[in-house]
């Protein structure tokens, strides 16, 4: 579903479609949903040959994966956006508040050490925390576009540096009610209910070892 933004300006679009303007000229969306899973496969090759123990998962670290997973096609790739944004009848953190709100979710993030030692904590407890921050990204929706992968991409590095394999989404694929369970769990994050997120999130982070 395309994003919507406030008054007239769904200018990141070509007009009449919900394929964003991109620097290849792409307007056919299988083509561009292609093109986009290339570069998020070579995103996740870099980043995590790139984990070291001065890694900080810090506001400029997402910013930074989607400027380098996306900067090949969009211009926006890495920006916050500045228009106010509904999807459906989920409607994202205000235009006006977005870089205020981010602050308090990351110095959150940072006292917790960036969850850079969960790895010595529960799997339940790493997957409480998960949950948290990935809601609160997620009701903030930070970027224009592409904000579930590269959000995904965000907490599958945290993962990876605390000895887990990526988390496996597989289980969110199922569909209730014609909507996969993933999209149903990020509308219930945006009412403040964690529990079907945490769900996914727990059944899908296994440690590398198994």
């Amino acid at each position: 579903m395309m994003s919507k933004y406030s008054g007239d300006k769904n200018y990141i679009y070509y007009p009449g479609t919900d394929i964003p303007i991109n620097r290849l000229g792409i307007q056919t969306r299988t083509t561009l949903e292609k093109e986009e899973q290339n570069l998020l496969l070579q995103s996740y090759e870099y980043f995590h040959s790139s984990l070291s123990e001065d890694t900080l998962f810090d506001e400029d670290y997402l910013k930074l994966l989607q400027k380098k997973f996306f900067s090949k096609l969009y211009d926006f790739a890495g920006e916050y956006r500045n228009v106010n944004v509904s999807k459906g009848y989920s409607v994202f953190c205000q235009v006006r508040y977005l870089e205020q709100t981010s602050k308090r979710i990351f110095n959150e993030l940072k006292r917790d050490n960036y969850l850079k030692d969960y790895y010595k904590k529960t799997k339940e407890d790493f997957a409480k925390k998960i949950t948290f921050y990935l809601c609160e990204l997620t009701a903030l929706h930070p970027f224009y576009e592409l904000n579930g992968r590269t959000i995904r991409l965000f907490f599958d590095m945290i993962a990876t540096y605390n000895g887990y394999d990526y988390i496996d989404y597989s289980d969110a694929a199922v569909t209730k009610n014609g909507m996969n369970n993933f999209i149903l769990a990020s509308i219930e994050c945006m009412s403040g209910n964690e529990m079907l997120m945490y769900d996914i999130i727990i059944s899908g982070l296994r440690p590398s070892n198994q």
